[in-house]
């Protein structure tokens, strides 16, 4: 089953109503609680969870943890859980999966930022919002749905995320310098090229265009999901303290520059600072 963040709270009431005898009083607000009220699961049974989503099925993960209690966890310095997929056939390595635990929300919902590494493939990370069924037993889940940005490996994928509120779910999303500057276009939209544009004023000078390796984030940016009412924002950029990288490009070394120009300690600015960077931007470094 998948549903859409807005839904979250409305099914955690429906899950707590489920779940306790009537009393005739009515279920108390929203709540939240953080990565402490997460109980511990063998990473790899996480893949398990998620497989039974088109089913609808459930899963008992102290059985499942059980399955896979040779394969050794690992508690990361951050928090984290981690453990190796064993090699398949042929000898060779599947990957690996860490997750974190995030919070809990009325407790009905556990959040988790889960980062998955396949053979051959970059690290995905997203974070799973698994619902309790106490009416089953207390180690059953159900996955209900994820969030994440889509990003693989540094780019694009989430570094850390907490619960700040029963509503609201903050995420650091790595970035390079193309998909921080392609933020400031997200709410503009392109007007169509018209049909009676002249030949004369297209131009076959190629694009000016950043960095856009998986593999060069320069930062962070913080983004908020309102789980309560589908909302999504960003509220800060936190720029990397020292960057080693030198730009060949004139158009990617304006931005650097401009970047320790503009940026000072602790080397994180909000989005109306954001704005006005951007304007700098376009105005010094796409002339």
């Amino acid at each position: 089953m998948r549903f859409l963040p807005q839904h979250l709270m409305s099914l955690a009431v429906a899950s707590l109503i489920t779940s306790l005898p009537f009393t005739g009083q009515a279920v108390a607000g929203a709540s939240y609680k953080g990565p402490e009220s997460v109980p511990v699961f063998h990473p790899l049974c996480l893949k398990e969870l998620k497989d039974q989503e088109d089913d609808g099925g459930a899963l008992d993960m102290a059985l499942c943890s059980e399955k896979y209690k040779d394969i050794v966890v690992k508690k990361t310095p951050d928090g984290g859980y981690y453990a190796k997929r064993p090699v398949d056939a042929t000898g060779q390595t599947q990957g690996y999966v860490v997750y974190k635990p995030v919070g809990t929300l009325d407790k009905a919902m556990e959040l988790l930022l889960v980062h998955d590494k396949g053979d051959q493939q970059g690290t995905k990370a997203s974070v799973y919002v698994i619902g309790r069924l106490p009416h089953l037993n207390p180690d059953s889940r159900d996955f209900i749905t994820s969030l994440g940005e889509g990003g693989v490996g540094c780019n694009g994928g989430i570094q850390s995320a907490r619960l700040v509120s029963e509503a609201i779910l903050e995420v650091d999303i790595n970035v390079n310098p193309a998909t921080l500057m392609a933020l400031d276009k997200l709410n503009k939209k392109t007007p169509a090229l018209s049909k009676t544009v002249a030949v004369s004023s297209l131009s076959l000078k190629p694009k000016n265009t950043l960095d856009d390796r998986p593999t060069t984030c320069i930062g962070t940016v913080t983004k908020t999901y309102d789980l309560l009412n589908n909302g999504e924002s960003y509220a800060w950029v936190h720029f990397i303290k020292e960057s080693t990288r030198v730009a060949l490009d004139p158009y990617q070394q304006c931005f650097d520059d401009l970047v320790a120009d503009f940026v000072k300690p602790p080397q994180t600015i909000n989005m109306q600072d954001f704005e006005i960077f951007s304007r700098l931007f376009s105005s010094e470094c796409s002339k």
